[in-house]
């Protein structure tokens, strides 16, 4: 079978209508496939953030086997997963399945750097000694995936770049940030990059990925971690104020439409 794994950030249980009958937001797309599939109502969590869930989808270890031992790594951290551990990706590569990552990484990258300086697993690391021209390593790429484009962390974590393969795809030119629903940190951002865009891109690349795909012989992997609707809440405009709540369910039926 062919198998793309969908990963919403951050979005309630109750909020589907599917799993509860009184939620004002109606996600008749996740509806449909919960109606036509299984819904499992009696799950367990090692972790209730986005690099230790990720980390166990991943490999299939408890969460905290890793150097990280609470809490989340950032959009500099190094990679937290090593070559040589297997995960899902390379696994299925070796039964002859095509494999990509499209979306939030949120596993640490091993991005080139100007000098021996290492950065650190916090928020205030700005990447000043990051060198964005080099390849990144440690990402997807290295851990059995074919294909990458993505973020390296949460959409409200820096730098605002997104990665094809193992390339950022824009040079920094600018710094950003923002306040309120729309939070995002200061940050380094990508001169092809705006916030509100993010989604959008990542569901078009996971469109003409299946869709290319699909035309081959092969069966085929795509792991499709959305940013949303984490931070910052940004429903494009044909979503505003369609579901008659507020901004946050707005951008859920955004990621219903996604689905």
């Amino acid at each position: 079978p062919n198998i793309v794994y969908v990963m919403a950030d951050d979005l309630g249980y109750g909020d589907l209508s599917c799993n509860n009958e009184e939620s004002k937001i109606k996600t008749v797309n996740i509806d449909r496939l919960a109606g036509e599939g299984v819904i499992f109502t009696d799950a367990h969590s090692g972790a209730a953030m986005c690099t230790p869930t990720r980390y166990g989808i991943l490999t299939g270890r408890y969460c905290w086997r890793s150097r990280l031992k609470k809490d989340v790594l950032w959009g500099f951290s190094r990679s937290l997963i090593p070559s040589s551990r297997m995960t899902v990706a390379s696994f299925l590569k070796r039964h002859n399945y095509k494999t990509a990552c499209i979306g939030k990484w949120h596993l640490g990258l091993n991005w080139a750097l100007k000098d021996d300086r290492i950065p650190e697993d916090n928020p205030e690391e700005k990447g000043e000694n990051v060198d964005f021209n080099k390849p990144v390593q440690g990402g997807p790429r290295d851990l059995g995936f074919d294909y990458f484009f993505g973020i390296s962390a949460s959409l409200d974590m820096l730098p605002y770049v997104y990665i094809e393969n193992d390339r950022v795809t824009a040079l920094p030119d600018r710094v950003t940030e923002n306040k309120g629903k729309k939070f995002w940190r200061r940050g380094p951002t990508g001169a092809d990059f705006r916030h509100i865009d993010v989604l959008p891109k990542l569901t078009q690349k996971a469109v003409e990925y299946i869709d290319g795909q699909a035309k081959g012989d092969s069966p085929f992997f795509l792991y499709f971690p959305l940013p949303a609707p984490h931070t910052p809440i940004l429903p494009t405009k044909e979503f505003q104020g369609k579901s008659k709540t507020n901004e946050y369910g707005d951008f859920v039926l955004q990621v219903d439409w996604t689905v």
